[in-house]
């Protein structure tokens, strides 16, 4: 059985690089951790512990970036971006103090954040998909699509949903006619683990031709963390999932979409393309109305369909949680 808890390891989104500008701070909490990114002037991206060792002063509140350090508003101390303790005002020389620096990378527009419950740094073969150039299907130039920010993206701080949720909608297929209306049964045509990834393939047939029309391939690096390309007739778009547990309480949901550019308007995103991106809100809604008041159940019943996907997908889950079953805001039980 899954040991779900919410401080899984790997890759989590913290935020959309274009949330932080240059020279500014912000303040954030996950995983039961207060931090603080900011970009020097020159726009490298930091994330920290956030309280001072002084006296505790939250540095995202209040805080000032001054070239690679972040300023404490309470007695001045700074902070470099390595989270050593650069200088004191007042005082000929700084303390040997250190804040914990958290390893941090952007992709796509998106900000990441490696945890791992003991502490280490990133682990040699969980590295990010990427989300152009993984898919053999069609491998594409992040170029030729619109970034995401700010105008395809939906942001849910606050969920009181257990990440797990999201992730099973790897192996299920046949919600997508009861919960998003498609108005064929799609096929999970394809599941596998390679490495520490999971692949899978679900296919939509054409109401009129009875033929594969539409195809939904994922990459999940971990749990938290979906890199989706939708891939059919006259639809080519890519988009990530994420989920980060901010506490044992509530995690944080984003969805990123990447749509083509329209070689008529490159830089501006047609309206059509505008109108779907104001739609995607509701695509997220009509999976989260059911999460929000879902148990996990651990032993379930299965149509017989399910047991390949949802057996590898939980098989493959397993290895993320490595600490103790804990505190969800999703309730779960052995079985009903």
């Amino acid at each position: 059985m899954l040991k779900l808890n919410m401080k899984p390891t790997g890759w989590f989104q913290i935020g959309w690089s274009g949330e932080i500008a240059p020279g500014q701070a912000v303040p954030l909490r996950y995983f039961s951790h207060d931090l603080v990114a900011f970009r020097s002037a020159d726009g490298r991206l930091s994330v920290l512990d956030a309280h001072c060792k002084h006296l505790g002063a939250h540095l995202g509140h209040g805080g000032k970036v001054r070239g690679d350090c972040i300023i404490c508003p309470y007695h001045g101390w700074a902070w470099h971006e390595d989270g050593s303790n650069a200088n004191i005002p007042y005082q000929d020389k700084p303390t040997g103090a250190k804040l914990r620096k958290w390893s941090a990378i952007e992709r796509h527009g998106l900000i990441f954040l490696w945890h791992d419950p003991s502490g280490e740094g990133p682990r040699d073969g969980w590295e990010l998909p990427d989300l152009f150039a993984d898919f053999p299907e069609g491998v594409a130039n992040e170029a030729d699509y619109y970034p995401c920010y700010p105008q395809a993206v939906v942001d849910r701080p606050g969920e009181h949903i257990h990440p797990q949720l999201m992730m099973e909608n790897t192996a299920d297929s046949v919600h997508f006619v009861f919960t998003h209306g498609a108005p064929e049964y799609p096929q999970l045509t394809d599941c596998r683990i390679e490495g520490n990834r999971l692949r899978s393939t679900m296919a939509f047939k054409s109401p009129k031709t009875g033929e594969f029309a539409l195809f939904n391939r994922g990459i999940k690096p971990n749990v938290g963390l979906s890199f989706t390309f939708f891939d059919g007739n006259n639809v080519h778009y890519r988009l990530i999932l994420t989920a980060t547990p901010i506490d044992d309480e509530a995690a944080h949901f984003r969805v990123s979409y990447f749509l083509p550019r329209d070689p008529a308007s490159p830089d501006t995103m047609p309206l059509k393309l505008r109108d779907f991106a104001a739609h995607t809100a509701e695509l997220f809604e009509e999976d989260a109305r059911i999460w929000r008041h879902q148990i996990f159940v651990q032993r379930p019943v299965y149509a017989q369909q399910d047991i390949k996907g949802y057996t590898m997908l939980r098989n493959w889950s397993e290895r993320f949680y490595e600490g103790e079953a804990g505190t969800s805001p999703t309730p779960f039980v052995e079985t009903l």
